[in-house]
């Protein structure tokens, strides 16, 4: 056979197995013959078997291109440990397998399997989507299993199909979804970066290049002209007499620019100005004319540098820029990032100032605000205290000032609440009539004494029914008969600031039930919010409202004169409709009868 094949046909032949042929000389050529020969058995053999074993295990791993083109380049590898296998029969008969796969899927003990070329494709079943999952789950849990397999085989050279294919492909299978997702997520806000710098670098250019200015100077020609006429010049000598001039002017301003540019990007200390006697210094240098004619080039330079609006450069007392001349890029990027940092400080000193400013006029105004609320409230309460001793202690209707601010102010605020205190006591001084200063002497010692001086209601302390108004028994001279509704409003059972206790509503009730205690009252509201102490009540008949108008009109309570009028039952009902349904007669929280002692 060796004699019978050529190397190109040699080289053919291996080639269709897809294995890896080296040049073929007479060293490798038996080596060649013998991998050719071993290669068409072994094609020869799995065409005449059963496929089922082969379909099962293409099936569990789905190998139809990445498994197929691992093998392929491992092939010439396998034909050359076939030289070990022949050489230790028993060794690899009796070496155990690693378990790559379902327990229900068995692999014989024989050599490596080799796939048939890509021409065949190999059909997949319905199941092997689930086996693929489980052949993943396997190889992820028995990963540390086969390691130490295959480091028990490497010493024979035996490599798996199946290695070569989970080395290369488990960071596509393994890898998290949540690490890609996280990877995508900063590839985008990277790419954000970018995008910004370069637009940022992109406007720092455009300012650059909106910035440039053309170099080139141009004379008016009205003073070139003007030149000639001067100095008799027609023809070619006019025009070479103007191409000189504007090369000199051109060479002056070039000499003030180039100074303004040092001075600006790379030293301060130099003046960027050129005086007359350098320009002089410097025409003489370059041109071969007589001081006169040299004194009057300069005064034409001073003269067009004053003059022309146009020329990028002045004179005052020297040559100065006038239009600022381009910059070198570098020298200009710089200088534009020094000024947007100007820019930038000078906003943020200016947008601190206005904030520390607006929040420096709001605590001010809390802080004010606060201190009038706290002179207010000390106010009040000190009213109170003046109104209520007066009312329970009428014969001494006065309190020491010290005590009042040592019963209103603790001891660890005084000190710093001092100017509130002066403020509250220049505040009853000037503008509270009621109260008046004075000097009492107390228990041997004299005090300075706040005295309520407003003539107090004819009260007591307890809140009672204190009398009749009128003289007749029946109530006033002018009450209807008979009564027209069963409805009533009781106008004056309390005043406008003495409704601020808790039980201030039931002790009205209570006055009221006590004093009709024989009326079939079925409904009483108490209007908290009235001007005028109003109270609602709605009777069992028009003959028991009637009743309870003779009972309360006309009489005194807490010093105030009580009035009653009637009201249309609709009018109520639509202003209370709960007291439709009520038919229980009310009657006192309590059995004491406190407003009638």
């Amino acid at each position: 056979m060796g004699e019978s094949i050529s190397d190109q046909e040699l080289r053919r032949r291996l080639l269709t197995f897809n294995t890896v042929v080296p040049p073929v000389t007479d060293s490798t050529r038996r080596l060649l013959m013998r991998k050719l020969a071993d290669l068409e058995s072994r094609h020869s053999s799995q065409i005449d078997s059963p496929k089922s074993n082969d379909i099962s295990l293409i099936n569990v791993s789905n190998w139809n291109h990445s498994a197929s083109e691992d093998e392929d380049k491992n092939s010439y590898l396998f034909t050359e440990t076939r030289k070990f296998s022949n050489k230790l029969p028993e060794i690899q008969t009796e070496k155990k397998k690693p378990r790559l796969y379902d327990s229900n899927v068995s692999l014989t003990p024989r050599e490596p399997i080799f796939r048939s070329p890509r021409s065949n494709p190999v059909t997949e079943t319905p199941y092997a989507d689930q086996a693929i999952q489980r052949w993943k789950e396997k190889m992820m849990n028995q990963s540390q299993t086969d390691k130490n397999d295959v480091s028990n085989t490497s010493q024979y050279d035996f490599p798996s199909p199946v290695s070569s294919i989970y080395s290369q492909n488990s960071r596509r299978y393994i890898q998290p979804t949540q690490q890609r997702h996280l990877g995508n997520g900063y590839t985008r806000n990277t790419q954000y970066i970018i995008l910004l710098f370069i637009g940022f670098f992109v406007v720092i250019f455009g300012l650059y290049f909106t910035s440039i200015q053309s170099s080139t100077v141009v004379l008016p020609p009205g003073i070139l002209n003007s030149l000639c006429a001067k100095k008799n010049l027609q023809g070619f000598d006019c025009e070479t007499e103007q191409e000189r001039v504007q090369k000199l002017y051109s060479s002056l301003v070039s000499q003030v620019q180039d100074k303004y540019i040092k001075n600006q990007c790379e030293t301060s200390d130099i003046e960027p100005t050129v005086d007359a006697q350098t320009i002089f210094e410097y025409i003489s240098t370059h041109e071969n004319l007589p001081s006169r004619e040299i004194e009057e080039l300069v005064e034409l330079f001073k003269s067009i540098a004053k003059t022309y609006s146009d020329s990028p450069i002045g004179f005052d007392t020297s040559f100065n820029i006038n239009i600022q001349p381009n910059l070198p890029i570098l020298c200009a990027v710089k200088n534009i990032f020094t000024n947007m940092f100007y820019l930038i400080l000078w906003l943020g000193i200016v947008s601190l100032s206005l904030i520390s400013l607006y929040f420096g006029i709001c605590y001010m105004t809390t802080k004010s605000e606060k201190h009038k609320q706290e002179v207010n409230r000390l106010v009040e309460n000190i009213i109170d205290l003046l109104k209520q001793h007066a009312q329970y202690r009428p014969n001494e209707g006065y309190l020491p000032i010290i005590h009042i601010r040592d019963q209103l102010i603790p001891p660890n605020e005084r000190q710093k609440k001092s100017k509130i205190w002066a403020e509250v006591e220049q505040y009853f001084t000037e503008s509270e009539s009621r109260v008046r200063s004075e000097i009492q002497q107390i228990d041997g010692e004299d005090f300075q004494v706040w005295r309520w001086v407003q003539p107090m209601s004819p009260v007591t302390a307890k809140k009672i029914w204190q009398g009749q108004a009128f003289e007749t028994t029946d109530g006033s001279m002018n009450s209807p008969q008979p009564s027209p509704t069963s409805c009533l409003k009781i106008r004056h059972m309390f005043g406008p600031d003495s409704m601020l206790g808790a039980d201030c509503e039931l002790r009205v009730k209570d006055a009221i039930l006590e004093k009709c205690e024989s009326v079939e009252v079925l409904h009483l509201s108490v209007d908290r919010s009235s001007q005028e102490g109003c109270v609602y009540v709605k009777c069992a008949s028009p003959t028991e409202a009637g009743k309870a108008y003779r009972q309360l009109h006309g009489f005194w309570y807490d010093g105030k004169l009580v009035t009653v009028k009637f009201l249309r039952l609709e009018r109520y009902h639509q202003r209370f409709p709960d007291a439709v349904s009520m038919t229980i007669p009310l009657t006192p929280s309590n059995n004491e009868k406190r407003s009638l002692q």
